[in-house]
């Protein structure tokens, strides 16, 4: 495919709008009119015995009536996702092999994309047969047993209830029982973000990272993006390469790493990067929204708008759903066979 030199002005004027060259790598450029702004609804489901996460169970998304309207499949890491919804109330219905199944009321607004977790609890057989120990790290274990309580308390306030403020209270209550618990200031850093606190959520998020002596993930990674977020890569670089190293397959990391590269204009490292997020989350809008961007950079112009159809496909009606189909059809006027 080849783009006329009399449009090929107008054609970069256009990507330039898609592409941004920021980090982060924000949603689809230009202003779209919309009278109904959509909302993404993100979890994660755990094990409520373990605080394991749940790969594979079936979520249901319903109505405030419970009429199923779509479902989906956690992914390894426990994650689901339902874009381009409108905001109102919803009920979740979470089935997994050995869980008892749970419905769980959910607001879709504007803040869900922060992510709602949802804890499932294992079913109670009625056989004789001694169940398996939990399995619980070994960090977790030695906290006091009342620590533990108060930070499942402050985790489920803060996604299930949606409640950071209360779920501060309890998170401060279990670090003051086990100042080196940090798994509770890395919840208090979600917190903290979640209250558009920047500052104490970078406090909070350090705490945990060298509490755990950049040995776990999920702060390392969060601490990462914070500091990306701001420009700041000398700090979040090595932060977000930990951050793989200790979860290769997590398509967030992927994902960041992704736009890290993508604004270095290493395009080769950032598609290996935005690949591999696709491969692990494959009904992320915000991953094919990436792949377009670095297809673009390339050149690769059907690559492209195979990238905006998937984004499409997933995101069909956001502002930036509508975007992405002006650019789509932008891309096959101006390029021809």
């Amino acid at each position: 495919m080849t783009v006329a030199a009399s449009e090929e002005p107008v054609l970069r004027a256009r990507l330039a709008l898609l592409a941004g060259m920021i980090l982060p790598v924000t949603g689809f450029a230009g202003p779209v009119a919309s009278p109904e702004p959509l909302a993404n609804l993100v979890g994660v489901v755990y094990s409520e015995a373990t605080n394991d996460r749940i790969g594979h169970a079936s979520v249901w998304l319903c109505d405030d009536g419970g009429n199923r309207l779509k479902e989906t499949i956690t992914h390894d890491d426990g994650e689901f996702a339902f874009p381009g919804l409108h905001v109102g109330a919803y009920i979740l219905k979470v089935s997994a092999n050995g869980y008892a199944a749970l419905e769980l009321n959910v607001n879709v607004d504007f803040s869900s994309s922060a992510g709602v977790s949802v804890f499932l609890r294992p079913e109670v057989k009625a056989s004789k047969e001694t169940p398996l120990r939990p399995s619980v790290s070994a960090h977790e274990l030695s906290m006091p047993a009342d620590a533990r309580r108060l930070a499942d308390n402050g985790r489920k306030k803060l996604y299930a209830e949606n409640d950071p403020q209360a779920a501060l209270h309890e998170l401060k209550n279990a670090v003051a029982k086990a100042p080196d618990y940090y798994e509770a200031y890395y919840q208090m850093g979600v917190a903290y973000l979640s209250l558009k606190d920047s500052v104490h959520a970078e406090e909070n998020l350090k705490k945990s990272v060298d509490l755990s002596e950049k040995s776990y993930p999920d702060a390392v990674l969060a601490l990462a993006i914070l500091y990306l977020s701001s420009h700041d890569v000398r700090q979040g670089e090595p932060l977000l390469r930990r951050a793989l190293e200790l979860s290769p397959n997590s398509w967030i990391a992927c994902y960041e790493l992704g736009k890290l590269e993508l604004y270095r204009m290493h395009l080769p490292a950032a598609l290996d990067a935005a690949q591999k997020a696709q491969s692990l989350a494959p009904d992320q809008p915000k991953v094919y929204h990436l792949l377009s961007l670095i297809h673009l950079r390339q050149q690769n112009y059907p690559a492209a708008i195979a990238d905006l159809d998937a984004y499409i496909r997933l995101d069909p009606d956001s502002p930036d759903g509508k975007t992405a189909k002006e650019i789509r059809a932008d891309l096959r006027r101006r390029v021809s066979h």
